[in-house]
């Protein structure tokens, strides 16, 4: 008789975290095709995702009816509050993830594992917007580390985090080669991020990392890009190429 080995269940936060996470995914991604049909989209980052706010809060109040359940908004732009001693910086500004969705883990065995957050940071992607100023490789130096280093320790003490490109111009496909040569330059011990370009204006995938600035070590990263070449537009009302 063949005894087969019973598998181990997840950690109760684990379950709790893993909700947690597709719950947002799915408000990202629904916020995200919204903001795909808008008329026209302008401004840079910060403004796109200052328009994303108030599709966000339509969408977690829909969601929130439906589901009959609290589904909170993500916060904009709260910084990181400390959790510990250690994090204190004697009230000097702190670290700001585009995005930040919490978690409330009734379990946890102290204060510093009471509340986890998802942070959410946003980037434009495409071509260079000036000679200094290259989107794809922004993606990568000041999106992608902000997960895996000191000075920013987004997704500390959480098992995930995601990233969201706002793509203005350039292919999808053109993107993704560009990024993933900045990050064989800049993280060559991280694996290709590699989409399936098969939907028309949202794309996801993620990667299993390793860190090693930032704890616990293993870590989730989402990917996920908005196509807005259709209705992107620059300050001066002018189409990107």
């Amino acid at each position: 008789m063949i005894h087969l080995m019973a598998r181990r269940p997840l950690p109760p936060f684990i379950i709790l975290w893993n909700r947690h996470t597709q719950l947002y995914l799915e408000v990202f991604s629904l916020a995200l095709q919204e903001l795909a049909e808008k008329d026209s989209v302008t401004g840079d980052e910060d403004a796109i995702s200052e328009t994303l706010c108030l599709i966000l809060s339509r969408v977690c109040y829909n969601a929130g009816k439906s589901r009959n359940q609290e589904v909170q908004t993500p916060y904009w732009e709260a910084p990181i509050q400390p959790a510990a001693p250690d994090e204190l910086k004697d009230g000097k500004s702190r670290k700001r993830p585009d995005f930040t969705c919490k978690c409330l883990n009734p379990r946890a065995d102290s204060p510093e594992e009471y509340e986890i957050s998802f942070h959410v940071e946003c980037k434009l992607l495409g071509y260079p917007t000036s000679v200094s100023w290259n989107l794809n490789k922004n993606y990568v130096e000041n999106g992608l580390k902000r997960f895996d280093c000191n000075n920013h320790q987004y997704g500390k003490r959480a098992p995930s985090g995601m990233l969201i490109g706002y793509i203005i111009s350039m292919t999808p496909e053109e993107i993704e080669t560009e990024v993933n040569g900045y990050q064989k330059k800049h993280l060559p011990h991280y694996t290709d991020i590699n989409f399936m370009f098969n939907t028309i204006t949202l794309f996801r995938t993620h990667q299993k990392i390793e860190r090693r600035n930032v704890r616990p070590v293993q870590f989730e990263l989402f990917h996920l890009w908005v196509d807005l070449r259709n209705n992107y537009q620059t300050v001066d009302g002018i189409h990107t190429l």
